[in-house]
């Protein structure tokens, strides 16, 4: 039971972030943002779709581009990984960071750096900013495109 307590989250993050990067790896996005021949199908996403109904064009949502930068960056192609979504990419990295600290914290029963709660305040300012920066550059992407 002890061992549950302690380690079964750091399992738990090994073994869930191992699933996304093999998902990343078995996508490879088209030109077009859908998966190539013979990949995964993905719809179109639904803020896309509303605002394409509300506003007459499709407008990008926060997290558009995730997914490709995730496949991008997973296949080593980190400068379009970055070009599609910085803050998709360095949460690409993020979680192989994490991925990492778990194993660390399975293989020697302690945590490789313990944070401060002001660190995590500022780690999380600084990621919500990075996916607002990101989001408004989409957007001024995606009202310019038509001029």
């Amino acid at each position: 039971m002890q061992w549950c307590k302690q380690k079964f989250p750091a399992l738990a993050m090994l073994l869930g972030g191992a699933a996304v990067l093999v998902a990343a790896l078995t996508f490879s996005p088209g030109a077009d943002g859908w998966g190539e021949a013979g990949q995964w199908r993905l719809p179109p996403c639904s803020f896309k779709t509303i605002t394409g109904w509300v506003f007459g064009r499709p407008l990008p949502c926060a997290t558009c581009g995730f997914t490709h930068a995730f496949a991008c960056a997973a296949h080593g192609r980190f400068a379009e990984a970055f070009r599609e979504q910085p803050a998709g990419t360095v949460a690409f990295f993020a979680m192989l960071v994490m991925m990492a600290g778990a194993g660390w914290k399975l293989a020697t029963d302690s945590p490789p750096v313990r944070l401060r709660q002001w660190q995590w305040v500022v780690l999380a300012i600084m990621g919500g900013t990075l996916l607002l920066v990101a989001w408004i550059g989409r957007l001024w992407e995606a009202f310019h495109a038509g001029r």
